[in-house]
């Protein structure tokens, strides 16, 4: 399990705080829908791992109007706000809810593998290095032949310097949010702790393992980025 707690009153206000702690959260998921109807419009299965409290679920169910959802998500009250979110939606027939984060139990539950999308935005980051491999592998493998996997996640440049810089402007960036000190310090203090960094060479090396295509940058706000890649090529295994 992950450090980070969306139980409680966290949960209740995460709508607002993720929108501080993530630049351009709207717009990447704008990008990544935009994606998903260029690259995977014909999909009919589609994973979602962690989808926090579902906002994009509305959307995601006009953009696959042929899919069917399976939707993981660890956290109950998370997962209460995903049914809220596609309560009034005519497709929320189509999606299966389940309180479970991605392992390979949960996906012997879940056979056939193999899914036409599978998306993932804000999860990798709350896990180290190691899991991250893990969690990355896992969704591979429940990316179908010809399938998409979109990513997205927390990422710092590898030169220290570099790195020092961009946190600087982003805790600048709260300031003018006119977030209070503590609450920017309680971000800051995150970073290594409840969020850690994605690397995103090991992205695109643990994906090409994988028989995937290494992973394409399709945006990036501060430390925020979203990467896409396909399975091509040999049969689903």
């Amino acid at each position: 399990m992950t450090a980070l707690n969306v139980e409680g009153q966290y949960g209740q206000s995460y709508r607002k705080s993720i929108r501080h702690s993530i630049p351009g959260y709207d717009t990447l998921h704008e990008i990544a829908l935009a994606a998903m109807y260029i690259m995977a419009p014909q999909a009919t299965r589609v994973l979602v791992v962690g989808p926090g409290p579902g906002e994009q679920l509305p959307d995601l169910l006009n953009t696959c109007p042929e899919a069917e959802l399976t939707i993981l998500e660890p956290s109950q009250q998370m997962l209460l706000f995903c049914r809220e979110a596609i309560a009034d939606h005519a497709g929320r027939a189509r999606c299966i809810l389940i309180q479970e984060e991605l392992n390979q139990q949960t996906l012997r539950s879940l056979e056939p593998i193999g899914w036409d999308l599978v998306v993932c935005h804000n999860v990798l980051h709350l896990y180290e290095a190691n899991k991250q491999v893990s969690l990355l592998r896992l969704l591979a493998r429940c990316t179908a032949l010809n399938g998409l996997l979109l990513l997205s996640g927390y990422s710092e440049p590898s030169e220290q310097n570099t790195a020092q810089q961009m946190m600087d402007i982003g805790l600048q960036r709260l300031r003018d949010r006119d977030l209070s000190d503590d609450r920017i310090e309680t971000i800051r203090s995150s970073r290594n702790k409840d969020v850690f960094s994605i690397d995103s060479n090991r992205v695109s090396s643990v994906l090409s393992s994988e028989e995937l295509t290494p992973a394409l940058q399709l945006y990036q706000g501060l430390f925020s980025r979203l990467w896409v890649s396909t399975r091509q090529g040999a049969e689903f295994k």
